[in-house]
Formats: structure tokens, C-alpha cells, sequence
């Protein structure tokens, strides 16, 4: 075995060989690394064993708890904190956990970061929402986020999935269905990076180039949700007309929120607008690399965690331009 099993199950992971990157998982858990438990839970849910990788998924790095930790006691209306951890997109995936933890007798209360808290607190069974900073009494209890589905025995069968769990504010839906009212044709939204400084987002982000194929598709306008360093990428480009930057207005999840509510289909990335999206309900279509992101899954174009969700899946070793092709013909079908 190489010295570094990680480094030698990526190599896998690279070759397509999935079954070989498990094996080394699986022979290095004796080495006391919680992080080759972590990589082996997240490749058996890529896979849909729920049962055996949301409790080797509980190696994560985790937010520190300072009091009692909820886990999975009945309760009688004591307060839960909601331990807000990873990325925004982790954030609105999971706190849709909020409804079936108060169906168990908890008073939800709910930690984020700052600028999200508006939206978690329209999110069915969730009392109180305390952005990063702000302080609150003490809570009963406390547990991580992304530990709520390993609680709750979440297999792909019993997924949370009553979709909408968002909502956007109706004034600010209002503002953006007149002002995006003018234009003609369907309306599409479009993110193609998410943040830079996450080390794997090189297999999660296309960048704007291989979007440009889309923008000659007839009766359709373009618009960029796009926000973060990835934005940047617009600058000096010779943009056709129908291809619209809404970026500088969107200051906060709640504006993209509504924006989406304006929009007759969210094409993205792998980041947290595709999250946005699925939560809303929103139609989106999700660009994925061909080792994605354990929550995607594999070999399928549609997704148990958001129901109004359709999946472009790279194949291994094409590049983003063939997948952003096949969309475009999804396009033309859908405007034709």
C-alpha cells in the first residue's frame, strides 16, 4: 500500500476505478486516519449505501459543540440548535431536517452565516434563525447539521424531500418578475463557478467558457447569477445581447432567491445556487464533473434531494465542452 492511502485511492478515483479506491479505503482503516473513514462514507453514499456511509460520514470535521449534543433522545419542546457547518450549499441542503426535528418535540433554532439567515427562517419547523455573531440564550441541546441525516436513518427511500422548503420574500419576487417582465423568450439563469478557494473546485466548476455555446440558443434569454471570484470571468468579453448580468443586484441569498422565483430555469454548477434552486423548487439543470460530489450520486440524470432537479453528468476524461453540449440540445428541445 502506498504510504499515503488517500493519495493513492484519488488516483483511483481519477482511473474510474471506484471499486479499487474502496479496497485501499477499506485495508487503510486500521491506520487510525479519521479522514480514510470520512473518504470511504462519502464514496459508499456516491454509491447509495446510506446505511454504512452516513455513520463513517460522522469523521468529518465537525463545528465545536459547547453543550449537550442532540443525539436522537426524544424530546418534550426543548430547544435544538442547528449547527450550521461547510458551505452555504451544505447549509440549504440540510436544513430541510428542521421540519422533522420539531415533528420529534424540538423548539428549532437554527446557526448560519451571515446572509442567509433571512431564507433558513422560512424553512418549515425552524423557530429561530442566529447568524454568525448574533447571540442567543443557551440551547438544551446542539447538533451539527450534516449529522441529521445519519439521526434520522436517512436512506435514498426516506429522504426529506417535500419541496418547497424555501420561500423568497413575495415583494422582492414581485420587483424581479417586472423588472426581468420585458424580456422575451424563456428566462435562464446561469452559474459556472463555485468558491475558488475550495480545493477541489477545479472538478466542480466549468467556468464561463464552455457556457458561451449556449448563448446562440434561439428563444432563450441569458442570465448571470453568477457571484464570487468566478464572476471576474465576464470582464471584457463581447457578450451577445440576450445574455444579462443580474450579479451586482444580488447582495444576498434572498435577492438570488427571488430573482430564481423570475426565471423559467437555473443551469449551474455544482455550488450553492443549484442548492437555491432545488429548495425552491425551481426548475435547474446541474452540471457535474464525472467524480461529483457524493450528493449527486452516480448514473442517474435525477436527484432525491430535489425532485425539480435534472443532472448533466461529464463523462470521464471529455471535459465540460461535450456536457455542455448535450445541454444545449436539452435547450433547444425545451425552447423549440
Amino acid at each position: 500500500m502506498s504510504a499515503d492511502p488517500l493519495a493513492a485511492a484519488f488516483e483511483r478515483i481519477e482511473a474510474g476505478d471506484l471499486a479499487g479506491a474502496m479496497a485501499i479505503y477499506r485495508a487503510a482503516q486500521g491506520l487510525g486516519d479519521p479522514r480514510v473513514k470520512m473518504c470511504l462514507g462519502q464514496l459508499l453514499l456516491l454509491q447509495g449505501d446510506y446505511r454504512r456511509g452516513l455513520p463513517l460520514a460522522e469523521y468529518r470535521p465537525q463545528p465545536d459543540i459547547a453543550g449537550r449534543r442532540w443525539r436522537g433522545q426524544p424530546l418534550a419542546g426543548e430547544t435544538v440548535l442547528i449547527r450550521g457547518e461547510q458551505g452555504f450549499g451544505d447549509n440549504i441542503q440540510f436544513v430541510r431536517y428542521a421540519a422533522p426535528l420539531a415533528a420529534r418535540g424540538a423548539r428549532v433554532a437554527v446557526g448560519c452565516s451571515a446572509g442567509l439567515g433571512g431564507l433558513l427562517a422560512t424553512v418549515p419547523g425552524v423557530s429561530a434563525v442566529v447568524e454568525t455573531g448574533q447571540a442567543m440564550a443557551p440551547p438544551d441541546f446542539e447538533v451539527p447539521m450534516m449529522s441529521l441525516p445519519y439521526l434520522f436513518g436517512t436512506t435514498l427511500q426516506t429522504i426529506p424531500a417535500d419541496i418547497p422548503y424555501l420561500t423568497a420574500d413575495s415583494g422582492l419576487v414581485a420587483s424581479w418578475r417586472n423588472r426581468l417582465a420585458a424580456y422575451s423568450g424563456l428566462k435562464v439563469g446561469l452559474v459556472w463557478g463555485g468558491n475558488s478557494e475550495v480545493d477541489y473546485d477545479w472538478r466542480r466548476s466549468p467556468g464561463l467558457d464552455p457556457y458561451l455555446a449556449l448563448l446562440d440558443v434561439p428563444g432563450a434569454t441569458f442570465f448571470s447569477l453568477q457571484k464570487g471570484p468566478a464572476a471576474a470571468q465576464l470582464a471584457g468579453r463581447s457578450l451577445p445581447g440576450r445574455m444579462i448580468d443580474l450579479g451586482p443586484d444580488l447582495t444576498d441569498f434572498g435577492q438570488t432567491a427571488a430573482a430564481m422565483e423570475a426565471l423559467d430555469l437555473v443551469v449551474s454548477s455544482c455550488t450553492s445556487p443549484a442548492h437555491l434552486a432545488g429548495a425552491l423548487g425551481r426548475p435547474v439543470w446541474v452540471v457535474l464533473g464525472a467524480f461529483p460530489d457524493w450528493r449527486w450520486l452516480l448514473d442517474r440524470d435525477d436527484s432525491p434531494w430535489y425532485p425539480s432537479a435534472r443532472l448533466f453528468r461529464a463523462g470521464r476524461g471529455e471535459g465540460w465542452g461535450p456536457v455542455l453540449g448535450r445541454l444545449r440540445d436539452a435547450l433547444l428541445r425545451r425552447v423549440g
